[in-house]
């Protein structure tokens, strides 16, 4: 007899639950709400410059990459900025434009890490930096009581402290290696087409996260 197509997707992931040893999330737009735009609507603001130009500006030389690989330290990062964009900016007005694109962690995203732990490793694999990384800290103190993001995972994978960089296989390689795991035994889950089709291309078990959704949807399975 043809099962429903409820009953299908249901069989496919009781056996997806079966196979997973590990489950790796995203942080930006899968546990913290993030508005890229933000960042260059405040530097607009801040300089008199339009977000466009800025926006332009931060692109032409690879930015975020550069920085969240590791190649440049805060303070050479708030000098950069100040002569990408061309304006005088304090160290605190780089650091507030450049946080404006964080938004917030909502507590049912925290009660599923919380309760995922219960039955797997949970790990965080980001492309990220620094500054950004305390501000998140210092938001999780003051909304959740919660003293850092490595309270929130068994470890966390930070491009800017590996040096390595989504969509490129050699950061699933190295995190891969670190989990000492078959690559069909983790599962990812992020909001990037690329990072998501590279990931799958290396062996990992994927789940695009929707920007129209919320990453508990996806996860309810697994509990």
């Amino acid at each position: 007899m043809c099962l429903s197509f409820e009953k299908q997707l249901t069989h496919f992931f009781v056996i997806l639950r079966m196979e997973i040893k590990a489950v790796i999330f995203d942080f930006g737009n899968v546990i913290i709400n993030i508005d890229f735009n933000r960042i260059y609507q405040t530097f607009a603001q801040l300089t008199g410059k339009s977000p466009e130009f800025v926006a332009q500006k931060i692109s032409e030389y690879d930015l975020f990459r550069k920085y969240e690989t590791g190649q440049f330290s805060d303070d050479e990062f708030r000098e950069i900025i100040r002569q990408t964009i061309g304006f005088p900016l304090s160290n605190a007005e780089v650091d507030f434009a450049w946080n404006a694109i964080l938004l917030d962690i909502p507590q049912n995203r925290i009660q599923l890490l919380k309760d995922l732990r219960r039955k797997y490793p949970v790990f965080l694999l980001s492309n990220t930096n620094n500054i950004h990384i305390l501000a998140s800290n210092a938001y999780l103190k003051a909304k959740h009581d919660i003293d850092s993001i490595h309270d929130l995972f068994d470890e966390v994978f930070l491009s800017y402290k590996m040096g390595l960089w989504k969509p490129d296989v050699e950061i699933y390689q190295a995190v891969n290696q670190k989990l000492n795991l078959s690559p069909n035994q983790v599962l990812f889950l992020d909001d990037n087409p690329k990072n998501i089709e590279s990931a799958t291309d290396f062996g990992w078990k994927t789940i695009l996260v929707e920007q129209t959704s919320d990453m508990t949807e996806y996860c309810r399975f697994l509990l």
